[in-house]
């Protein structure tokens, strides 16, 4: 990232409303003992004022465990998610509100979330963050901040939104309708119920709020380059942990995974830098099984019934698209033959012919 060498100065500032509190004292028992009740009721308390300025995230999370008794747990994984990794500094100022609140509303303007587990409180990414799948911009913790700090206000955010769904379904319109029916505490919760509800998904691009369907939603997922390795791993079980990599669940249709010979149901596969697409494709070309993308995630498919061998009417066919989103930015969209307009499929399906058979 450019910005990494002025992570020393950057601060990811996040303010929640005033308030005058008492500090929570928790009981001397091992964190690991303590009963998830006993923090959940700490959690519900008041603190005294807490202010913490320009810190390291680890840092400020450790001095609101000194003022609360609390245990906090981030994996690296987790920090690396944020702007400058270990070095992202935030500011918080808490006043007027529970731990749980003050809390929320500053992992809210970070992506992240918590929860209670074993006697501690995890910190993990917020559904936004896991869309993202990447590490954030400060341009995009800011826009998550504005979000955070108060109610949606359409004229804050009128020009942020950029919808990647059917103009002719009215999708401003839609969002509209559906964030008046919405009660939550602040803009980002307000967008994750309204889109929710609408079978949309959402995330930060820079300053930009995007919106698009669930099945685009996974394709993206589905071209993050990964490295893997795998040993002679059963193929559902390699299937299962690709997707997992991406937050896309993969199904299997019945009796589709026993159609694969016996020598293809074990996988040696190292990969660098390789999207779970591509192995889906190599792993497809080499057992005869198929995929399709559904708005819930993958479904893997048996192989087609066909004897008289591969046609350009038979083979699955990805088609790939340059679309320039704006000036100087280009991106690759791949969408399938039967998607396309009828007289692109008749080209396509000429073309595949002239390669395989010469016609």
């Amino acid at each position: 990232m450019n910005d990494r060498g002025n992570c020393r100065t950057m601060t990811v500032a996040i303010r929640s409303a005033s308030v005058f509190l008492i500090a929570v004292l928790l009981p001397a028992v091992a964190f690991g003992q303590m009963p998830r009740d006993l923090i959940e009721e700490a959690l519900d308390q008041p603190i005294a004022q807490l202010e913490i300025k320009d810190t390291p995230i680890r840092d400020a999370l450790a001095k609101i465990e000194q003022h609360t008794g609390l245990h906090f747990v981030i994996d690296e994984d987790v920090v690396d998610l944020m702007p400058y990794g270990e070095r992202t500094r935030v500011s918080v100022v808490i006043r007027d509100m529970s731990v749980r609140s003050g809390l929320t509303q500053v992992l809210d303007g970070l992506g992240l979330r918590m929860f209670v587990e074993r006697g501690n409180v995890l910190i993990v990414p917020a559904p936004v963050l896991e869309r993202l799948g990447r590490r954030l911009t400060i341009e995009e913790v800011n826009l998550l901040g504005m979000l955070a700090s108060g109610p949606w206000s359409q004229d804050r955010f009128a020009n942020k939104k950029e919808f990647r769904i059917d103009p002719r379904t009215k999708p401003a319109e839609s969002f509209r309708q559906a964030l008046e029916q919405v009660r939550a505490p602040n803009g980002l919760r307000q967008l994750e119920a309204a889109t929710a509800a609408l079978g949309w998904v959402w995330r930060p691009e820079g300053m930009s709020i995007v919106f698009e369907l669930p099945r685009d939603e996974i394709r993206r997922r589905l071209d993050w380059p990964l490295d893997l390795t795998y040993q002679r791993e059963p193929l559902d079980r390699l299937l299962v942990d690709l997707g997992g990599h991406v937050g896309v669940l993969m199904k299997f249709e019945p009796g589709a995974l026993q159609k694969v010979s016996a020598r293809e149901r074990n996988v040696d596969l190292i990969q660098r830098g390789v999207s779970v697409r591509q192995i889906l494709e190599r792993i497809c070309g080499n057992t005869g099984l198929r995929y399709e993308i559904q708005d819930d995630g993958v479904q893997i498919l048996a192989p087609l019934e066909d004897t008289t061998g591969p046609t350009a009417a038979t083979i699955q066919q990805w088609v790939r698209i340059e679309v320039e989103i704006r000036p100087g930015v280009k991106m690759d969209l791949f969408v399938r033959q039967d998607q396309l307009p009828p007289e692109f499929q008749a080209e396509a399906r000429k073309k595949l012919n002239e390669i395989l058979y010469g016609e």
